[in-house]
């Protein structure tokens, strides 16, 4: 029989020793090449990193924390995964292998420093281990994934920093999260070390076809608003009013009346800023009296425009069927970065087990994202990933 190209595994339990050292038995194999792990943000980070490097050297492992890893369930299929009943929390594992496959990985560390610099640098690292350069990188055989601090602030400059570097392959990725509002912070493995304020970047250079994919949902209105009061992630004013109260107007100019409590809003709609024709997309993730909390920053002066949200099920279904026509037909994995308010647009309107489903129908793994990388773009509401092709 031959030997798997990709596998995935899903471990829960209480002990971050006993989860990673469970990945580890489930993943290790001599031709390991790459395993890309995720875990419930309340398993310590620290354990996570170092017992899965340690249990599966001489392969690189690089990951993240979340608030929902998307696993394969005990029937085999894929979808939100928390743990079982009771404390028990879930960690998951991709593993790729075989001599189809070669990776190189660089990190970019302290990112408030300078995150356009370091996370170019690398991009430039992670080709360096491939015996090439980022300007030598090849969009037919090289593609980029990311995994960065989804908590830094800093998440647009290394999106831009890290595509910039090497323009002319794919690169898609996804912010490491934390529950909100937790004191806590996100984290980023990679070489066993867990860490704040970092991002890994991980290029392969694959004899199998990929696809990388960018799905939304979520459609323009004609609705805009000025931002006149802004800081970070926090808008207190849109066009001179508390910025919750003119939300509220806003959407009532669509013939929608807002229900309460405030969070189902905040499923349904999205801000997006244009430029070129493009939106970049910011979820809001709750409404604190008049104050808007996004899940990216903004700033005073930016226009907005409304963004409404779409058919999240038939969005992702179709751009998946695509994507697996794209890589032959048959996916040998599918590597998923799924925005968290994806996550809460389904359970407010009761179709998280379609999604999950849709998600089932592939051999996925991946984590509930605090943004996501589609190139130089950080987005929200968005589902990036990367389809690998089986061999034929």
């Amino acid at each position: 029989m031959a030997e798997p190209l990709a596998r995935q595994v899903v471990a829960t339990g209480t002990s971050a020793e006993r989860v990673a050292a469970e990945l580890v038995e489930r993943l290790r194999a001599p031709d390991l090449r790459l395993a890309i792990v995720v875990a419930d943000w309340r398993l310590e980070p620290a354990v996570i990193a170092r017992v899965t490097q340690r249990g599966l050297a001489p392969a690189p492992v690089v990951g993240g924390t979340t608030i929902g890893v998307i696993a394969p369930s005990a029937g085999g299929g894929g979808g939100d995964a928390r743990g079982g009943p009771g404390p028990e929390l879930a960690a998951a594992g991709l593993g790729l292998y075989g001599d189809w496959l070669r990776v190189g990985i660089g990190l970019a560390t302290d990112l408030p420093r300078s995150a356009l610099t370091r996370s170019r640098d690398a991009v430039e690292e992670a080709a360096a281990a491939l015996g090439t350069s980022a300007s030598l990188l090849d969009p037919a055989r090289h593609v980029g994934i990311t995994i960065l601090d989804g908590s830094c602030g800093h998440e647009e400059a290394f999106c831009i920093g890290s595509a910039a570097a090497a323009p002319q392959i794919r690169v898609v990725g996804g912010c490491a999260a934390i529950e909100v509002p937790s004191p806590r912070r996100a984290h980023v493995w990679c070489r066993g070390e867990a860490l704040p304020d970092a991002g890994a970047v991980v290029v392969l250079a694959t004899e199998l076809p990929v696809y990388a994919i960018t799905s939304t949902h979520l459609r323009p209105t004609d609705v805009k608003t000025v931002v006149t009061g802004a800081s970070g992630r926090v808008i207190t004013e849109l066009d001179g009013r508390p910025a919750a109260r003119r939300l509220y107007d806003l959407v009532r100019r669509l013939g929608d009346e807002p229900e309460r409590p405030e969070q189902p809003l905040a499923t349904r709609y999205a801000f997006a800023r244009y430029i070129s024709r493009v939106p970049y997309v910011r979820s809001m993730v709750y409404l604190d009296g008049d104050r808007i909390v996004l899940a990216g920053g903004v700033e005073t002066g930016h226009v907005l425009r409304l963004m409404r949200t779409g058919d999240l099920i038939g969005t992702t279904r179709r751009d998946l069927a695509l994507a697996a026509d794209r890589v032959g037909g048959a996916m040998a994995a599918l590597l998923a970065m799924s925005c968290i308010g994806r996550h809460w647009e389904a359970a407010e309107r009761g179709i998280a087990h379609e999604l999950a489903e849709v998600y089932a129908a592939y051999p996925t793994i991946g984590y509930q994202s605090s943004g996501e990388q589609s190139g130089m773009l950080l987005v929200n509401h968005s589902l990036t990933a990367l389809a690998i092709g089986a061999r034929r």
